[in-house]
């Protein structure tokens, strides 16, 4: 590059110095290189704008298939926890009016088997008398039967009834709540990374425009200083000239002078 930097001085001193003697001179461009500065500053910065404001709205649009990912899920995972409280309180309740009845019924059985056996051993001889007697027995037995488990299995029914109404109630609340809760963090702590991460990308996006500001304020001073140097190298060359010519001319005049006499 110096080499290249000498020899067009070379060069230029050759053209000045023709310039200056024949008298027509050169004219050096008027180049405003602050402006200039300033048009490639506006353009950089114009660019830097558009691309933080890409990079931002892409990543805040990257995390929404990820948060309604998260919320479905919580979604299902609540459906999924009401229902299997539903089914199993169901099933228990089910089980357990099931099981009274069976054995209800299975003590009646047994109660009429046995009178009914007995009365065939017992009671032969007073057969009518006893099987009258044995009716009305039946008779109340079924009607006490039916009078008892009536209002037992009615007491049982409604208290099963409450029962699963209070704890599938509690359950809906508490999983309504907890799932409230849940969308209320997972949204808070999505929404403070993102300003984090926003922040911090403008930040380090800002911090490079000003590296780079620095970067190219420094390669134009030492170009300038450079091509300021050159051309001072150019007129002191050329003044040099110019001067040197000068001396010849004023001593061909000298000599001119013992020529004439």
């Amino acid at each position: 590059m110096k080499v290249l930097r000498t020899v067009k001085g070379k060069i230029a001193v050759g053209v000045v110095a023709v310039g200056v003697i024949s008298g027509t001179g050169a004219a050096l461009a008027n180049t405003d290189a602050g402006a200039q500065l300033k048009n490639w500053y506006e353009g950089l910065f114009n660019e830097t704008a558009e691309v933080i404001e890409a990079d931002v709205t892409a990543y805040g649009e990257g995390k929404l298939p990820e948060l309604a990912e998260e919320y479905n899920g919580l979604k299902s995972d609540a459906s999924a926890d009401i229902d299997g409280t539903r089914a199993s309180e169901t099933e228990s309740a089910e089980a357990a009016i099931a099981e009274v009845k069976n054995s209800h019924i299975e003590s009646l059985d047994g109660a009429k088997t046995e009178i009914l056996d007995g009365m065939g051993v017992k009671f032969y001889d007073l057969f009518l008398e006893g099987y009258f007697e044995i009716e009305r027995l039946g008779e109340e037995g079924v009607n006490y039967a039916t009078n008892d488990l009536t209002a037992f299995t009615g007491t049982e029914g409604e208290a099963a009834l409450t029962k699963v109404t209070e704890d599938l109630t509690a359950a809906k609340e508490s999983a309504v709540s907890e799932l409230e809760e849940a969308i209320r963090q997972a949204r808070e702590e999505i929404t403070a990374e993102v300003e984090n991460q926003k922040e911090i990308t403008t930040r380090n996006l800002q911090n490079q425009i000003n590296f780079k500001i620095n970067d190219v304020r420094e390669v134009v001073e030492e170009l300038l200083e450079e091509l300021v140097a050159e051309q001072q190298e150019i007129i002191t060359a050329a003044a040099q000239t110019l001067e040197d010519e000068a001396k010849a001319a004023l001593d061909d005049v000298v000599s001119s002078m013992s020529s004439e006499e």
